[in-house]
């Protein structure tokens, strides 16, 4: 009688420890989900308000642009209102395909292969959004000087110093929204091995 009563108390003490397992395991996955969400906000957030940015600056574009009287000026301020509709639908697309990983139905294995081939298409994505707004910034600050009423051939002191300035500055700040892109990747990134381990 004792035996039997052993082996019950056996088996009722491995359901309670495989249960806790899984439970364990379920809060992990939680864990884990909600840490990837928020390392992607560090990224979504930025690109929101830039989205946002680029369509009042169209939205302020398709409004002055007509009024332009000359023919090159307005075929750059076409483009520019493009690429100010184009350039957050690149961003946002790139970011929503990150957060569509979902966590839950892979393996470990098979969300690091994922996330790892998102990572390459978001940042490949990110580098040519930096160079449409360079171009952006190239063919746009005339447009806004023609809207301003500003004219450009007495600004030497503008292109040679302050275009210059600005493009430093653009630059500079691409490369610092780069690299925080990045670290926030790479925390992913380590997540995804630690809870591998």
């Amino acid at each position: 009688m004792e035996l039997e009563e052993m082996k019950q108390g056996w088996n009722a003490m491995s359901k309670r420890v495989e249960k806790q397992e899984i439970l364990n395991q379920q809060i992990i996955e939680k864990m884990t989900q909600d840490q990837y969400q928020s390392n992607l906000k560090k990224i979504a957030l930025p690109e929101f308000i830039g989205t946002i940015i680029c369509y009042l600056g169209a939205t302020y574009l398709s409004v002055n642009v007509p009024k332009l009287e000359e023919p090159l000026i307005q075929y750059f301020g076409v483009i520019s209102i493009a690429l100010l509709l184009i350039l957050p639908i690149i961003s946002l697309q790139s970011v929503r395909a990150m957060r569509k990983i979902n966590l839950s139905s892979h393996t470990y294995l098979e969300t690091i292969q994922i996330f790892g081939k998102q990572k390459i298409r978001f940042q490949k994505l990110q580098k040519l959004n930096v160079s449409l707004g360079l171009f952006l910034m190239v063919i746009g600050v005339p447009v806004l000087l023609a809207i301003k009423g500003i004219s450009l051939d007495p600004t030497p002191l503008f292109w040679m110093l302050y275009f210059p300035i600005g493009i430093m500055f653009f630059l500079g700040f691409s490369y610092w929204t780069l690299k925080s892109y990045n670290k926030a990747l790479k925390a992913t990134e380590k997540m995804f091995t630690e809870v591998n381990e």
